[in-house]
């Protein structure tokens, strides 16, 4: 199993495993599938439609000359085909995926992908050993496959009972995404919690936490960060309960 070591904004480095080869084709080919269907059931429209009209009705098949590009910026790096595999393309720096590294990965694409059926993007893939293809490389971009508890990393929220008391108020300071990659963090550390590595990790979160807020507590990391995301929740949970509605 391939991985790659993704640093955060916050100087954090998480380690995910490589979307596969067979998981990117197997991508590619539901995403063709997609776009098949849609070109048939326009193609059906369009014989059925009056002949003044039908040639307005065939720019209705250039979205799909953009469909990559528009999936990738605005599903966040997913088309459906990723979606439905549980990968998705990101920055290799960890910062957000661009509009201009989603273009560059869609303009390699013709070489990469359509003009060789895909067996060069297989090839570099496979040389590189980074899950980047052609495209990849030149937008610093890799394809990661999610973890499957998606509940710890696609969101900051947790349930928090009104009755409990913030033991840090700084919390507030944090970002959701603070929050986001804190979650994510801890849900790494589960699975392997006795590894030095893994130590490493939550001293290092706990460290990017504490330069934050200032906050300074004697408990160990986990619990620490375990109570970082409470404290945030429950403070923006009474935030929102004391906002007056109109």
């Amino acid at each position: 199993m391939e991985t790659f070591n993704l640093q955060t904004t916050q100087n954090v480095t998480l380690q995910y495993q490589i979307a596969s080869v067979g998981d990117r084709i197997l991508a590619a080919m539901l995403d063709f599938s997609f776009m098949a269907v849609y070109s048939i059931l326009l193609a059906v429209i369009i014989s059925a439609s009056p002949s003044d009209i039908r040639g307005w009705l065939g720019a209705l098949f250039v979205p799909i000359l953009f469909y990559h590009l528009f999936f990738e910026i605005f599903f966040n790096g997913q088309s459906p085909g990723k979606m439905i595999m549980g990968i998705k393309v990101v920055k290799t720096d960890g910062s957000q995926l661009s509009i201009g590294a989603c273009i560059i990965r869609w303009l390699f694409r013709i070489l990469d992908v359509s003009l060789f059926f895909g067996g060069l993007a297989v090839l570099v893939i496979i040389i590189n050993g980074n899950g980047q293809r052609l495209g990849d490389i030149a937008a610093s971009t890799t394809v990661l496959k999610l973890p499957k508890s998606k509940d710890l990393q696609s969101t900051s929220w947790v349930s928090v009972h009104h009755t409990y008391e913030p033991q840090f108020n700084q919390a507030e300071l944090l970002s959701d995404n603070d929050i986001r990659i804190i979650r994510e963090v801890l849900d790494v550390a589960a699975l392997k919690p006795k590894q030095p590595q893994t130590l490493e990790l939550l001293k290092k979160t706990r460290d990017a936490v504490v330069k934050k807020t200032s906050i300074h507590a004697e408990m160990p990391d986990r619990k620490f960060l375990y109570t970082i995301i409470k404290d945030y929740n429950a403070i923006h949970q009474r935030m929102m309960a004391e906002t007056p509605t109109a």
